[in-house]
């Protein structure tokens, strides 16, 4: 939902794919993690019903995700960047709060997001000057 609010805005527009690969890219990183450390969730809670395989606590893909999207939503709307903020540390401490994490899976999780949005940031920020386009 948040990338097509960056396509449906002209201006925006160009910051919807390194939103999405922030995201992704977080994902994709937490569950590599995930499926190497193999922690348990915390009560030994089964949040996959499906597909027990990659079921782990370690690290936190919510937090990651929620933090991927900061430094793209902070660069495009910075008048907002507490809201931003906020809400990222609202997912993340609610996956403390419901008993579905621990807090190292969420302090994880973060980092691992909002490094992985930089990264995709400052990618781009290369490109432009590489290419001479902003």
């Amino acid at each position: 939902i948040l990338i097509s609010f960056f396509l449906l805005n002209k201006k925006k527009r160009e910051w919807a794919l390194p939103l999405g690969l922030g995201i992704i890219s977080s994902y994709v990183i937490t569950y590599v993690l995930k499926f190497i450390v193999a922690r348990p969730r915390p009560l030994g809670i089964t949040m996959n019903f499906l597909f027990h395989l990659l079921d782990y606590s370690f690290p936190s893909a919510h937090a990651a995700v929620a933090f991927a999207a900061l430094p793209v939503l902070n660069k495009t709307y910075p008048r907002l960047k507490w809201l931003w903020i906020l809400s990222a540390s609202f997912v993340a401490f609610s996956r403390i709060y419901i008993q579905v994490h621990y807090l190292s899976d969420v302090v994880v999780g973060s980092l691992i997001g909002y490094l992985t949005g930089l990264f995709i940031i400052k990618l781009k920020e290369r490109k432009w000057k590489l290419t001479g386009l902003r």
